[in-house]
């Protein structure tokens, strides 16, 4: 049955004949409920199958009504108990009415019986007795219509689509049936073991096969790339004002050695502190007239922050660094004020901004990653202490000390993670340490047992993983249990 319809109890002829006409398969099976106004009359099933074989159409009835049974069985049409039924309950064996159909009235004159006698006295009707005249010869008999044959063409590639599903479904109901009513039974082997713990080395690889003489399991190298962009408010402050500057006079009264400082040696005064722009050499004292003369030379100096209140007045300058009964001799002295300071606060970019920005951005790109990871590896395991993540780009609108309100920031970010198969791992875990044992034993996982790693040593440029394992496990007698099975087959 190519294609199905439902009716409903109270739909009429035309409505089906339409639905029949409409449907795109040849070969159709209307599903009819009990007591359908359709199987009412033996009418209504003529002039239906009349019009499927005016339409090309080859139609079947499934139906529990018996009377609506036997009505379409004697016009022809094959007929279902139910959609699960793979035989017929009544196939006919021939063609389904045409488009005509002639009904045959029988007007022949019926002949009346002779009546019995009456005690033996016989009885002449007159008007019983042959006419003298000729009778007219009786009417030739109609034979009645015969439809005709239909060839009929069996669509083989559609069925082709059809019993093959079927016998698919009825291979499965079988092995499933075998299944569950044939005989099995569970065996549970109960053997003595030994507490078995140990270290051991192996190595997952993303490019080599998997080798239990040289403990290399292998492994999938997995690479995930993403950015992550967004604004961030800059919350520092910098004075970005004129700084003072002066020029210093400076005296040696320590020894007659000549003093030198650097370039950005530290002068002290009014608690605020300045920087020389050169490198300096004071000249060592000497005695004049039985007078001790100093020696001296001037060096420019700069507030080291900007602001009016590096505008101090002219005076001492302690050079900062000296110890203290230095300081007394070796020290500078301004002829006048210093100028030159203004305060210009501007909001920058901070140390601090720039670097929550880069945490939060790498916390929620790594965050991703790992999503995106775990819906790629659902049935794989992935070690968090095996991935690792690289930050190959980092971006930002404002650089560091830089005057802005506000900084766009952004991040890019690379996952590698060598991923691998639990229960395969497993296994080949416990062949490596077999293969350390006599021929005689086995390892066995027992329910409080495992196989954990201890030191993780990613090296994916490699392409390797390096694990040292903490084993816990049983060691036993060996088991065949092929040849259990074999013994308690029967």
């Amino acid at each position: 049955m190519e294609e199905i319809i439902y009716l409903e109890p109270d739909e009429e002829i035309t409505s089906v004949i339409d639905k029949m006409k409409q449907a795109k398969s040849n070969r159709l099976a209307l599903v009819v409920p009990r007591e359908a106004t359709i199987l009412q009359s033996i009418v209504n099933l003529k002039l239906l199958a009349r019009e499927a074989a005016n339409s090309g159409k080859e139609i079947s009835l499934i139906t529990a009504d018996k009377i609506g049974r036997n009505l379409a069985a004697q016009i022809g049409l094959t007929v279902y108990d139910s959609i699960k039924d793979r035989r017929p309950i009544f196939q006919p064996p021939a063609p389904t009415p045409g488009a005509e159909e002639i009904i045959e009235i029988d007007m022949t004159p019926k002949k009346s019986e002779p009546e019995p006698s009456l005690k033996g006295l016989r009885v002449h009707h007159f008007q019983a007795a042959k006419s003298s005249f000729p009778q007219p010869s009786p009417a030739p008999k109609a034979k009645p219509w015969q439809p005709p044959k239909i060839r009929t063409h069996i669509p083989w590639p559609n069925l082709g689509k059809v019993i093959w599903p079927m016998l698919i479904v009825v291979l499965l109901l079988i092995l499933i049936g075998g299944y569950l009513t044939l005989p099995k039974v569970e065996v549970k082997i109960r053997v003595k073991a030994e507490n078995f713990e140990k270290q051991q080395g192996v190595q997952i690889s993303s490019s080599e096969p998997t080798n239990i003489d040289q403990g290399i399991f292998s492994g999938n190298l997995i690479e995930l790339t993403g950015e992550k962009e967004e604004k961030f408010p800059a919350t520092g402050k910098k004075n970005l004002g004129g700084k003072a500057t002066g020029i210093l006079t400076l005296y040696n009264y320590w020894d007659s050695s000549a003093q030198s400082f650097a370039k950005g040696t530290k002068f002290s005064s009014s608690s605020k502190t300045f920087l020389s722009l050169t490198s300096v050499s004071i000249p060592g004292t000497s005695i004049k007239g039985g007078n001790i003369v100093p020696g001296t030379t001037t060096v420019e100096i700069e507030a080291e922050n900007p602001g009016e209140d590096y505008n101090v007045k002219a005076g001492r300058f302690t050079i900062i660094g000296l110890p203290a009964e230095q300081q007394e001799k070796i020290y500078g002295q301004s002829n006048k004020d210093l100028t030159g300071g203004f305060s210009k606060e501007v909001t920058v970019v901070s140390q601090s901004d720039y670097d929550k920005g880069k945490d939060k951005l790498s916390d929620e790109l790594s965050d991703d990653l790992k999503k995106q990871l775990a819906a790629k590896t659902q049935d794989l395991e992935v070690l968090d202490k095996a991935i690792t993540m690289e930050t190959t780009e980092i971006k930002a609108s404002a650089n560091v000390d830089a005057e802005a309100n506000d900084f766009t920031l952004k991040i890019s970010q690379k996952l590698k993670v060598i991923v691998f198969d639990r229960e395969a791992f497993n296994r080949f875990v416990i062949k490596v340490l077999e293969k350390q044992l006599p021929d005689d034993k086995m390892v066995t996982l027992g329910a409080e047992d495992m196989i954990s790693p201890a030191e993780i040593q990613p090296q994916y440029d490699q392409g390797i993983l390096n694990l040292k394992l903490n084993i816990t496990a049983k060691i036993s007698s060996r088991v065949d249990t092929e040849k259990v099975k074999k013994d308690l087959l029967g």
